[in-house]
């Protein structure tokens, strides 16, 4: 679900940031997977080094992971329901 709160709170903190630093030079960075804060270029995996971030962040991953595996599953069910029985007609 998304939380309406904090994503009015995202876009009032990012745009106090770009006003504050319109005048300024920005220097090159990437920003948090989870909480969108500026990290460095060479951060890996792309978060920040919040205790919460970083657990969620392998949370998702290994939901994804999951994900890929279950998709895969099922795609070669169906496949095999299809083509199972077109095999088993011609032996």
């Amino acid at each position: 679900m998304v939380d309406a709160k904090r994503v009015k709170e995202n876009i009032q903190r990012m745009t106090s940031k770009v006003a504050s630093t319109a005048t300024g030079k920005i220097q090159p960075h990437k920003h948090c997977r989870v909480c969108f804060r500026p990290i460095k270029l060479s951060a890996e995996p792309r978060v920040c080094s919040d205790q919460a971030c970083t657990d969620r962040n392998s949370r998702d991953e290994r939901n994804q992971k999951q994900m890929r595996i279950w998709m895969f599953v099922f795609l070669g069910l169906f496949a095999f329901s299809f083509i199972g029985p077109i095999v088993l007609r011609m032996i």
